[in-house]
Order: structure tokens, then sequence, then C-alpha cells
């Protein structure tokens, strides 16, 4: 996929947390004076979200054309294209730093959180907003319980590791975080919806090339969209949040 169906899948799942934001930044008072700093901040799609609040609104990821991408997007926004293993700012310059759907791509989730940590100004907070855990998925009926099984087994072989989300309190108190909360996205669910499905089948095609050929790829969406039309298809994926005060 390009970077604009990427920003497209980014801006979906910016949706699927935006009540939590709101619920989360409420209480840290944020200003047009606040620092805030976005690891892995990819396409740029919450970075007019931020820009909003705060013109000190800075976005870090690893991939140089997303983040031209993101200038694009945003252009007031302070991009940078790093590691988040050594994030290049002093220590104590944000008074928020957050990551989201960021942490199951990362081999030490904990290390970027001490690099979270170390940025974040004393009395500041540090959160992943949006954490899944693909081991704890429920899908239904058997054609997507087999779909589900086949993207696991692909984004394990791209590096994600299943089981982020249950282990994220972990990884922050590893941090060296303290006043550690944590929480389950919640959310309402009515069955799969067909226009819905088609930008997830998108992700969905994306991760399985990496198992099957192009030919069986089309012969599961025919089979999955089939099962759309008749009703009663689900999917969840457990989602969890944590933040820690600095």
């Amino acid at each position: 996929m390009d970077n604009a169906a990427w920003h497209q899948r980014f801006i979906l799942q910016s949706l699927w947390t935006k009540a939590l934001r709101a619920y989360l930044y409420k209480p840290l008072n944020l200003a047009a004076h606040s620092r805030i700093l976005e690891i892995g901040s990819g396409t740029g799609a919450l970075l007019p979200e931020n820009l909003s609040i705060s013109p000190y609104t800075f976005g870090l990821d690893f991939d140089y054309q997303r983040n031209q991408y993101a200038k694009n997007v945003a252009p007031n926004a302070n991009i940078t294209t790093a590691n988040a293993y050594y994030l290049p700012f002093p220590a104590n310059s944000f008074d928020l730093c957050f990551c989201h759907y960021l942490l199951l791509w990362i081999e030490n989730p904990e290390n970027v959180l001490k690099e979270m940590h170390r940025v974040t100004r004393p009395g500041g907070t540090v959160i992943a907003f949006a954490e899944p855990d693909y081991e704890g998925r429920i899908d239904t009926p058997e054609i997507f319980q087999d779909i589900a099984a086949l993207q696991n087994a692909s984004l394990k072989k791209q590096g994600v590791r299943l089981d982020t989300g249950r282990r994220l309190m972990q990884y922050f108190i590893q941090a060296g975080l303290w006043n550690v909360s944590m929480g389950m996205l919640s959310g309402e669910w009515k069955g799969k919806q067909t226009s819905d499905f088609v930008l997830e089948w998108e992700i969905i095609s994306h991760d399985l090339e990496t198992l099957l050929p192009h030919k069986e790829i089309e012969i599961l969406k025919q089979k999955a969209f089939k099962c759309l039309a008749q009703g009663g298809a689900f999917s969840f994926v457990p989602t969890f949040y944590a933040l820690a005060s600095v």
C-alpha cells in the first residue's frame, strides 16, 4: 500500500481512540505552551489534533517517506526522522510523550518507553494509547477465524509481538515509570458491515501477501464478503492503553 492508503488506515485508527484521547487529555490541562511529542507519528494522522492544542507539537518516525507525507498533512508540526530507541531530544523536553499503535512493532518496547520517560519533564505524562492483543482476538464465523489465524501468523512473521496489549503495564514498570494506569478500549459491536470491511480488507490483504499467493487471497476475500452479505460476522481484538506520571 502507498502512504495515502496507509494514511486512511491511520485516520480510521485515530477515530477508534478519539474518545479515549479526549478523556485522558482532559486532566492533563494541556495548553498553548505545552510541548507534545508523538513517537511513531507515521503519516501525521494525529498531528493536526495536537496542533489545535499547542503549536509546540512534535512528531517522530523512522520512515522518511511517511514523514514527508506528514509534512503535507501538518505543515506546522515539528517532524523528525529518527529511531525511537535514541530520541534526539534533551531530557525533560516535553509535557506529554505518547505513541499510538506502535509498541507492538517494537522488539524491546521497554527501551522505547525508557526514552519516552527520559525526554518527558517531571510532572509530565507518558501514554501508549492503543496496543492490541492479537492472541486474545475473537472472530466468527469460521472463515473469519481462518483469516484471523493467517493474519496473526503474518504479523508474527513481520515482527509483531501479538500479546503486546496484555504486557503493557509490565513494559511501563520495566521502563521505570510510576503511577501506571492501564485499561482497555471500550466499544459497541453490531456485527461487521461490508462497507466498513472494505478498508479493513486492504490491511488484511497486505498482511496475507507474506504467506499466500494472490489467487488464494482473492478466494478468501470472496468467501469473507459472501459471509458478510449473509450477516453475523464479528471480529474483536482487545486493545489496551496505559499512562504514567513522570
